[in-house]
C-alpha cells in the first residue's frame, strides 16, 4: 500500500500520526556539519597539507641549493689552476727577476691572450713589493701596471700563504672581482705574485632564469653575486631571526639593507613585489668551504599556499558531500521507517478488516449451514411425520384395547398393553431428539469426535428416506471407534448431505446399494461414502463445489450443500473430494473424507 504523500489526501486505513513528517534532527545535524564541520576539517587539512608540503619544499630547496652551490664551485675552481700554473711559468720568473721592457711587453701581451680566452677581468703580475709588473689591461686607461696592490688582502695571503683569495671592488677599475692570487718562488726566494681577477656576470646569467632567488654574501654579510640586479652590494638584515650557516663579520655600515620583512619563522621571508602586495619565500642558506661565502635562495611559498588551499577545499568539499550523503541516508532510512509503519499499520489495518470480514463470513455461513439443515429437516419431515404417526396409531389401538382389556378384568393383558405403549413412546422420544441435536446450531468448537456415532446419527435421521428410496445400505467400520477432529453437529451435517445426495443420485437406478467404510492409518482416517448412480460428469467434477452449482432439477435444491460441506470440512483441518468409482462415469460417486485423528478426551 502507497503511503499517504502532501500531494495526495491521507488514506482512511491510516492515522494521521502515521503520516510522514519533515525529520528535524538529521537537518540540524547537516547544518551542524556545514557550518562547524566543513571549515574544521578544511583547517585541519590545510594546516596537514601546508606541513608536508613546506617540507616537500624544503627537502626540493635544499636539492636546488646543492646544485647552484656546486654550480658556483664549478666556477671558481674553473679558473682556479691558471693563476698556479702562470706562477710556475718560466717566463713569469725570468720578467719579475729581470723585469726588461721586451720581458715586460712580452708578457703583457701573454696575458693579455689568456685573460681574453678566458673570459677574465684581469690578469697581473705583482712584484714583492707590490707593484704590477705586466697585466693583461696593459694598453687600458685603467692599465694596472705600475699600480701598487700591497694593501690588498689577497696579495698579503699569497706572499705569506702561498696562496690568496678575496672579493673586492676594483680600486683602479671600479669593477668588482674575484681575486684569486698565487705566489712565485724560484730557488726557495720569493719573486712575486700572480693575480687572476673574475667577475660573475656569466654565472648570474645562467641563475637568471631560475624560479629561486639566489644571492651570495661574503663574512660581512654584503651580497657580491645575484640573479636580483637590485640586491647586489646590499648588506644582509641583522635583527630579522634569521639563522644563517656563517654570521656575517666585520661591518657593512653605509650600506642599503636587503629590503626583506619576516615572514612568520626564521626560515621564512617576506617581500614586497612590484606589482603590490607581499610574498612569501623560504630561505636556505649553505656555507662554502675555502671562502667565508653563504650561498643564499629564496623559493616562493606559492606552491604551499596553493596546495594547502586545495587539500582545504577538497577536504570541504568531501565533508560537505558526506554530510549531504549522511542526510539522504538519514531521510532515506526516516522515510523507510515511516513506509514500514505505515505498512505495518495497514497490515494491521487490513488484518482487522479482514479478521471482521471473515467473522461475518462465518456467521453468515452458519446461517447458510443453519438454513441447509433446516432445509434438509424440512425435505425428511415427510418421512418423520410417518415414523411418528405409526406409533401414534398403534398407541390408539393399545389404549382402546386396555380399556376393554381392564373392563373385562384382565389386568394382566393390560399391563402388557401399558408396556407397548411406553416403549413406542421411547422410540418417538428418540426421533425428536435425533431432530433436535441436528437442528440445533454448532458450538463452533472443535474437539473429539466419533465417526461411528456420526454415521449412526446420520443414518438414523435418513432412516425413513433410505427405506422409502430402497436404499440398501453396507457399512465397514472398525471395531474400535475412531475419533477425529472436528464437531459433532457440523459432521453429522456433511454425513446427512452426503448419504442424502448419495439416495438422490440412485433415485430411478436399478441397483442401490450404499456403501459406507472407514479407514484410520497414520493419524489420519479416510470414510468414504460411494453409491451406485449414474456418477457425475466428467465436466462438472471441477465446478462441484462450487457455491449455487447443482446438478439437481429446479426446487429441489440450492447447490449450497456441498460447498458448505467443503468449508465445514476444511475447518476440521481435513479435505473432502469426489471421484467417479472406477475412474469413469455410470458406476457411480464416491466422496471421501481425509480427516486428522485425535485421542478421546475425558
Amino acid at each position: 500500500m502507497t503511503p499517504a504523500t502532501d500531494s495526495t489526501p491521507p488514506s482512511p486505513l491510516l492515522p494521521a500520526r502515521l503520516l510522514p513528517r519533515a525529520p528535524e534532527w538529521p537537518r540540524r545535524l547537516l547544518l551542524a556539519a556545514l557550518l562547524l564541520g566543513v571549515p574544521v576539517v578544511a583547517a585541519l587539512a590545510a594546516g596537514w597539507a601546508a606541513t608536508l608540503a613546506e617540507a616537500d619544499l624544503r627537502d626540493s630547496a635544499q636539492a636546488q641549493l646543492a646544485l647552484y652551490n656546486a654550480n658556483l664551485r664549478a666556477e671558481l675552481e674553473r679558473h682556479a689552476a691558471v693563476p698556479l700554473a702562470l706562477a710556475q711559468d718560466a717566463e713569469v720568473k725570468a720578467l719579475l727577476a729581470n723585469p726588461t721592457p721586451a720581458n715586460i711587453d712580452h708578457l703583457n701581451r701573454k696575458l693579455e691572450d689568456i685573460a681574453g680566452a678566458l673570459g677574465a677581468l684581469a690578469l697581473y703580475v705583482m712584484a714583492p713589493s707590490g707593484l704590477t709588473v705586466a697585466a693583461s689591461n696593459w694598453d687600458s686607461a685603467a692599465s694596472f701596471v705600475g699600480e701598487n696592490f700591497s694593501y690588498r688582502p689577497y696579495f698579503r695571503m699569497a706572499i705569506d700563504q702561498g696562496e690568496g683569495h678575496h672579493f673586492a671592488l676594483g680600486t683602479t677599475s671600479l669593477v668588482p672581482g674575484y681575486y684569486t692570487a698565487h705566489r712565485v718562488v724560484a730557488e726557495n726566494r720569493t719573486l712575486g705574485a700572480v693575480v687572476l681577477k673574475i667577475g660573475f656576470d656569466r654565472l648570474e646569467r645562467a641563475w637568471a632564469p631560475g624560479q629561486e632567488k639566489l644571492l651570495v654574501t661574503d663574512r660581512d654579510g654584503v651580497v657580491f653575486i645575484t640573479n636580483v640586479p637590485s640586491w647586489r652590494y646590499h648588506a644582509l638584515p641583522r635583527r630579522l631571526p634569521i639563522s644563517l650557516p656563517v654570521p656575517p663579520e666585520g661591518t657593512s655600515e653605509g650600506l642599503d639593507v636587503l629590503p626583506w620583512a619576516f615572514g612568520g619563522a626564521s626560515d621564512r621571508i617576506a617581500l614586497e613585489e612590484k606589482g603590490g602586495g607581499t610574498r612569501r619565500y623560504l630561505l636556505a642558506s649553505v656555507a662554502m668551504p675555502d671562502g667565508d661565502w653563504t650561498l643564499h635562495s629564496l623559493t616562493s611559498l606559492d606552491p604551499v599556499t596553493a596546495r594547502a588551499q586545495v587539500a582545504g577545499l577538497l577536504a570541504a568539499a568531501l565533508v560537505a558531500l558526506g554530510a549531504l550523503a549522511a542526510y539522504a541516508v538519514a531521510l532515506r532510512r526516516m522515510a523507510l521507517v515511516e513506509r514500514l509503519a505505515l505498512q505495518e499499520e495497514s497490515r494491521a489495518e487490513l488484518e482487522r478488516r479482514v479478521a471482521a470480514a471473515t467473522a461475518d463470513l462465518r456467521a453468515a455461513e452458519n446461517e447458510l449451514t443453519q438454513a441447509a439443515k433446516l432445509a434438509a429437516l424440512g425435505q425428511m419431515s415427510a418421512g418423520i411425520a410417518h415414523e411418528i404417526n405409526q406409533p401414534l396409531a398403534a398407541m390408539r389401538s393399545f389404549a382402546d384395547n386396555a380399556v376393554v382389556l381392564l373392563e373385562r378384568g384382565r389386568p394382566d393383558a393390560v399391563r402388557a398393553n401399558l408396556g407397548e405403549i411406553a416403549e413406542l413412546t421411547d422410540r418417538m422420544a428418540a426421533i425428536t431428539r435425533q431432530l433436535k441435536g441436528f437442528a440445533r446450531r454448532a458450538s463452533g468448537t472443535l474437539g473429539p469426535v466419533s465417526i461411528h456415532a456420526a454415521v449412526g446419527q446420520a443414518l438414523a435421521l435418513l432412516e425413513s428416506k433410505l427405506r422409502r428410496e430402497d436404499v440398501t445400505v453396507e457399512t465397514d467400520l472398525p471395531d474400535r471407534p475412531v475419533w477425529v477432529v472436528g464437531e459433532d453437529v457440523r459432521l453429522q451435517q456433511v454425513l446427512v448431505n452426503l448419504i442424502g445426495n448419495a439416495a438422490d443420485a440412485m433415485r430411478g437406478c436399478p441397483v442401490r446399494r450404499l456403501r459406507i467404510a472407514l479407514v484410520a492409518a497414520e493419524g489420519e482416517a479416510l470414510l468414504s461414502i460411494a453409491d451406485s448412480g449414474a456418477g457425475i460428469a466428467e465436466a462438472d467434477l471441477p465446478r462441484l463445489f462450487v457455491p449455487f452449482f447443482t446438478t439437481k432439477e429446479a426446487g429441489e435444491g440450492l447447490g449450497l450443500g456441498l460447498s458448505i460441506s467443503h468449508g465445514i470440512v476444511e475447518d476440521f483441518g481435513g479435505s473432502l473430494t469426489a471421484a467417479n468409482r472406477n475412474g469413469t462415469p455410470g458406476n457411480g460417486a464416491v466422496f471421501t473424507l481425509r480427516l486428522k485423528t485425535t485421542e478421546q478426551t475425558a
